[in-house]
């Protein structure tokens, strides 16, 4: 018996000296104005006062739901303050159907406002450093990343993940911020020969390409453990490893110069 209770003290003390695996954000939910709307959002704040760079973090077609949530603590204990706008006012579901019916009723207009909304909001914040804000998003969420960096210069590093790409240079002439794609070659919605013709398309209008990845083996959504309280069936553990890395790595080199 106290020889287990040692054995537990000196494990205590290993972990003690350690340190935490990562750094303690704060988290709150919050009210932006989007235009002459309030509309809900989560934010993640990293420990002390900054000034931090901003990240916008972009729901997929699910809404607002915890794995976007994780994603923006995530983000925020690795010293980004990130804010997750609820595009569909505060709806969310794990069923396609509803999903396809909620981003249906989305007029992408709003969401774009709902998006400057939130970077509004980065910008009104003492502890942000306002020329340093980025975004990033999956499925639809991929999609609104880019067209937010398409309609808003403040957007400086742009990740989308497996959203709907823009293959006309002409279409891409707003763009000021530096892009990170990361893509499935198995995806049966963004088709890898539309990704690459987007990423010609930005070297033509002669746009800021960090990378375009086209993972082999990995089809949409590969990055998501879970649907729901099931088992993502379309998770490549490693292959959304290696596309995190690059994440921190890009928005690293892009926003905390």
């Amino acid at each position: 018996m106290r020889r287990t209770f040692v054995a537990a003290l000196v494990c205590l003390a290993l972990l003690l000296l350690a340190g935490p695996a990562q750094a303690q954000v704060k988290t709150m939910d919050i009210t932006i104005k989007s235009g002459n709307e309030d509309i809900k959002a989560f934010v993640a704040i990293p420990e002390g006062k900054g000034p931090f760079p901003g990240v916008v973090v972009i729901q997929e077609w699910w809404g607002l739901n915890d794995w976007i949530k994780e994603n923006a603590k995530r983000f925020a204990s690795k010293g980004y303050v990130a804010i997750a706008p609820a595009l569909y006012r505060g709806k969310v579901t794990d069923d396609p159907k509803v999903a396809g019916q909620l981003r249906k009723g989305m007029p992408m207009d709003r969401a774009i406002r709902d998006l400057q909304g939130a970077l509004d909001k980065l910008g009104s914040m003492d502890n942000v450093n306002k020329g340093s804000l980025g975004s990033i998003g999956w499925c639809m969420g991929g999609q609104l990343s880019l067209q937010l960096a398409l309609n808003d210069p403040r957007i400086k590093a742009c990740v989308m993940c497996y959203g709907a790409v823009v293959t006309d240079p002409e279409k891409l002439k707003t763009l000021s911020a530096r892009i990170l794609g990361v893509f499935g070659e198995d995806d049966m919605g963004i088709k890898a020969a539309d990704v690459r013709e987007f990423e010609a398309a930005l070297k033509k209008a002669d746009k800021q390409v960090e990378k375009i990845n086209i993972y082999k083996g990995a089809g949409h959504g590969f990055m998501r453990p879970m649907n729901g309280a099931t088992k993502n069936p379309e998770y490549r553990e490693a292959t959304a490893n290696d596309a995190w890395m690059q994440i921190d790595a890009f928005f690293a080199k892009s926003l905390k110069k």
